[in-house]
């Protein structure tokens, strides 16, 4: 049957000016007689008509953002659970081997965040949190809250109301799965968002990937659907969920690239520093983990470390985490290359070489207070940042060019 309708490239569509609502309306007073309605419909404006009937019945609504109103208006400020590592609103992945202790970790910071106890970093206001444990039983889950509230100095009885943790240790807790060729959210994503909404949830912890996502992790649109179905159900609370990573050398996470695509923030724990050098491996401390930063959107690459004492993770002070990680750190490694610099002496990022930087600052007492394994780390950050680069600096006595390390301007 040819239509006799006019098509987009030959005039006006009699869809153009219609909004949901009028959509509707002559999808219905059109029902009785869908043929004559076809009649008057090029193919592809009939393809466009059933497009957009069935995004307006299912509740869709345009809603662009409107510049004019926002004129003279400041947007809000970003929302942090922990400032700089956990956004609110969000989703963040922690990552790590099995047994490294990622869930211990998630349920201090759980507890840490119902009372506002600094841990990690600052904790700008208390949050009621939600736990979804599905590799720990209540007993577990019972002892280690006991050890958690004692490093905390305070009773189980603080965090009633506050912090609601459950056990899907023998229950299935899978959010979506395959159905009908194809990836859909499971009944319990609706619990899910019911809980949230009775509980008045600000975080969330899912624990873990393999318990909650039942569809192909490498596939990258059911990853990135999933992830949206579970930013949808959570609100405006932030989510943290828990995984591990792939067996592959080096690898900090499983699946698709699209798990670190669609979360905002994605933490490493490990016993060294991801980026960690083969000469600095043989001096890892049993009792000794590092929480890194490894993607943020709106914060810079960081770590903490963290000592087990008495079966819970307790990390630096504040002053120790400012000072030997991150920022103090790097500030110190340029400190030591002026001075250095002010001497006549060229530092180099070489190991074998009698030149390098960590050595010539140990001997002049240019460390800072940071551990030599500090300062080496510091270094290497600073030339990852763009701080500090490799350049020729002079010629030895065979006329080889001699490299050192050089300030970059900012």
């Amino acid at each position: 049957m040819t239509s006799t309708g006019t098509s987009p490239a030959n005039g006006a569509s009699p869809l153009a000016g219609l909004d949901n609502s009028q959509l509707i309306a002559l999808c219905e007073s059109q029902a009785a007689d869908r043929t004559r309605l076809e009649l008057k419909l090029s193919d592809y404006e009939r393809r466009d008509f059933d497009r957009r009937t069935e995004l307006a019945a299912d509740g869709y609504k345009r809603s662009p953002i409107d510049w004019k109103a926002l004129e003279c208006k400041s947007p809000p400020g970003r929302d942090w659970a922990i400032a700089g590592w956990l956004p609110m609103g969000h989703v963040t992945l922690l990552a790590g081997r099995g047994g490294i202790g990622k869930t211990l970790l998630a349920q201090t910071i759980s507890s840490h965040l119902c009372t506002t106890q600094p841990y990690v970093d600052e904790i700008p206001r208390p949050r009621r949190v939600l736990f979804w444990a599905g590799e720990d039983d209540r007993g577990e889950l019972w002892r280690r809250q006991l050890a958690i509230a004692k490093s905390m100095d305070a009773s189980l009885a603080d965090f009633e109301d506050l912090l609601f943790v459950e056990s899907f240790i023998d229950r299935d807790m899978t959010l979506a799965g395959p159905e009908m060729g194809s990836l859909q959210p499971t009944a319990l994503m609706n619990e899910l968002a019911s809980q949230v909404a009775d509980y008045k949830i600000d975080y969330l912890w899912l624990d873990s990937v393999a318990r909650i996502f039942g569809g192909n992790e490498n596939d990258r649109h059911q990853v990135t659907q999933f992830i949206t179905w579970l930013t949808a159900a959570a609100g405006a609370a932030g989510i943290g969920i828990i995984g591990h990573p792939g067996k592959g050398q080096g690898s900090e996470y499983s699946g698709s690239t699209a798990w670190e695509g669609s979360v905002r923030s994605r933490l490493f724990l490990g016993n060294k520093l991801p980026d960690q050098q083969a000469d600095d491996e043989g001096d890892e401390e049993s009792d000794v983990l590092y929480l890194c930063r490894r993607k943020a959107n709106y914060a810079p690459q960081d770590w903490r470390r963290f000592r087990f004492v008495e079966g819970v993770l307790v990390p630096e002070t504040p002053t120790e985490a400012v000072r030997f990680g991150g920022q103090f750190a790097q500030d110190a490694v340029l400190r030591a290359v002026r001075k250095l610099h002010s001497m006549g002496i060229r530092g180099n990022s070489s190991t074998r070489s009698p030149e390098f930087l960590p050595k010539q600052a140990a001997e002049y007492n240019l460390l800072d207070g940071l551990s030599r394994k500090q300062f080496i780390r510091a270094m290497r950050e600073a030339i990852k940042s763009g701080r500090l680069k490799n350049e020729v600096v002079g010629q030895y006595a065979n006329r080889t060019d001699k490299l050192g390390l050089v300030e970059v301007a900012q």
